[in-house]
């Protein structure tokens, strides 16, 4: 029999999405879940989001904006070049570091950077961003040469068969040299022109490993209301309506 393990990411204090996604998960009834990290920042509801994967028991890992916001550093750890994606990400860090309760930034201290597990003979490795770095983007673009970095006799051999991340908000899954990729996606902020909450199923079976994405419809705009309500930028509404896909002249 398979093992079926739920991993979600980057939800991004979309708490209506992370309702819809959390509630899924619980009619699967998966074998595992795990959060693979980035709790807050872009909406409007940091606190209630991570009180609610809280609830729902799971293991989460350090995202790079739980780290920013949970040490109270300076900045995300986000490396845009876009002036005003730089000043946009700027706004979001500012407002959810300042509205992150001290109690849940004492927690985020708390999360591990990774967490390895091994199922059905397979080594699994959850990160945030690569199996080096929290703030590093494993982009869907990425050339072999560049994974193969994390594969066996690599410069950086993550010691996995199947190594799982988010960071980037576009899910993938490619095989380099017998090592599993798998990106799984944004509950609440998705990049890929899709506008709906994500997360990703990790299945092993024998010597098959799929990874399904699951994409669920959910109340945008209630998200959308609540963050322009919170003095966030109109920016981050529109964003999520188009799944990322913003026109350029408000680039």
């Amino acid at each position: 029999m398979a093992t079926r393990v739920a991993l979600f990411s980057d939800i991004h204090a979309n708490l209506p999405a992370m309702h819809i996604v959390r509630d899924h998960i619980v009619r699967e009834k998966y074998d595992a879940v795990y959060c693979l990290g980035d709790l807050g920042g872009y909406a409007s509801e940091p606190n209630e989001t991570q009180e609610l994967i809280e609830a729902m028991g799971c293991p989460a890992i350090l995202g790079n904006y739980d780290e920013g916001v949970g040490f109270d550093r300076s900045d995300c750890g986000c490396s845009y070049i876009k002036p005003f994606d730089i000043r946009m990400s700027e706004v979001s860090f500012q407002w959810t570091r300042g509205n992150t309760s001290a109690a849940n930034k004492l927690k985020l201290r708390a999360f591990p950077r990774e967490i390895r597990l091994e199922a059905e003979g397979r080594r699994v490795l959850l990160c945030h961003g690569s199996p080096r770095s929290t703030v590093e983007y494993l982009f869907e673009n990425r050339s072999d040469g560049f994974l193969r970095q994390f594969v066996s006799g690599g410069k950086d051999d993550a010691r996995a068969d199947i190594i799982a991340f988010g960071h980037t908000h576009v899910p993938y899954h490619r095989t380099v040299d017998g090592v599993h990729f798998i990106n799984t996606g944004s509950v609440g902020r998705s990049k890929d022109g899709d506008s709906r909450a994500g997360y990703c199923v990790l299945s092993i079976n024998g010597d098959q490993v799929t990874a399904e994405q699951i994409r669920l419809e959910y109340d945008v705009e209630t998200t959308c209301q609540r963050l322009i309500a919170a003095g966030l930028p109109d920016y981050f509404a529109e964003y999520l309506r188009t799944g990322g896909a913003v026109k350029a002249s408000e680039e």
